[in-house]
């Protein structure tokens, strides 16, 4: 594909998707609750602190939390606004001193989603660990009960579909199963699947989201999320 056209599709959320808040100044770019919830699973497994790799850092404010929060953080993204965020292309990385690690950890939420080969890329993650390192990585979850009467009612599960395709580039649709056996051929063992992160609907809009999950939760579409809605599927790994 020319760079120009992957330019065009290969967009991570940061500069398509309307922010759902900020942090130090910095828009956040993801579901409401996705960072904070990256954040627990970073101290879980790295209590201690450590060097993190985030890839796909977008504006910089999960970098800001996890730095507040006490970890070494190298931030990269397609497209960085800032010059403290380094360039990297996932769907053709060139690694630079400042980008090879070693690191403790990579962390890559909610842009898989954006890339032509998530396999490639969680290959190319997996060369920058060590045995015991740690990958955090999420994704939509395409299995919550919204995204599947989405997926029934127009063919395209949440957050996906022609109208998302370009902007923000959501071109790659990684159901929990896949991701998992992605992470683990590409070289992960100990992997742990939960889900986290609400949609970002207010008002009526909010009220009519709640029946909706209440009426899909009658007729046994349901899901058991470990914080918020779970609107989002987070894969936690140990390299092998």
């Amino acid at each position: 594909m020319p760079a120009a056209e992957r330019q065009t599709v290969h967009q991570t959320s940061t500069a398509r998707t309307a922010a759902t808040g900020s942090y130090q100044g910095h828009g956040v770019h993801a579901a409401p609750g996705v960072h904070e919830y990256t954040v627990d699973l970073v101290r879980a497994a790295l209590p201690d602190g450590g060097r993190i790799l985030e890839v796909g850092a977008g504006c910089g404010a999960l970098a800001c939390r996890l730095r507040d929060a006490g970890y070494d953080v190298v931030p990269t993204d397609l497209d960085p606004p800032h010059d403290w965020i380094h360039r990297l292309d996932l769907d053709d990385p060139q690694w630079t001193e400042e980008t090879r690690g070693p690191f403790d950890m990579v962390v890559c939420v909610e842009t898989l989603e954006h890339v032509e080969n998530p396999r490639k890329v969680l290959r190319s993650i997996r060369s920058l660990l060590r045995p015991g390192d740690t990958l955090v990585v999420s994704t939509p979850n395409v299995t919550h009960p919204h995204s599947r009467l989405k997926m029934f009612l127009r063919g395209a599960p949440f957050i996906f579909g022609p109208g998302h395709y370009h902007q923000p580039g959501h071109i790659t649709i990684l159901p929990d199963w896949m991701l998992t056996e992605h992470v683990r051929l590409a070289g992960f063992e100990q992997v742990t699947v939960t889900t986290g992160g609400s949609t970002w609907f207010e008002g009526p809009r909010r009220l009519v989201h709640r029946i909706e999950i209440a009426l899909l939760w009658l007729i046994g579409v349901r899901h058991r999320a470990d914080s918020g809605e779970g609107i989002c599927t987070f894969v936690t790994a140990v390299a092998a």
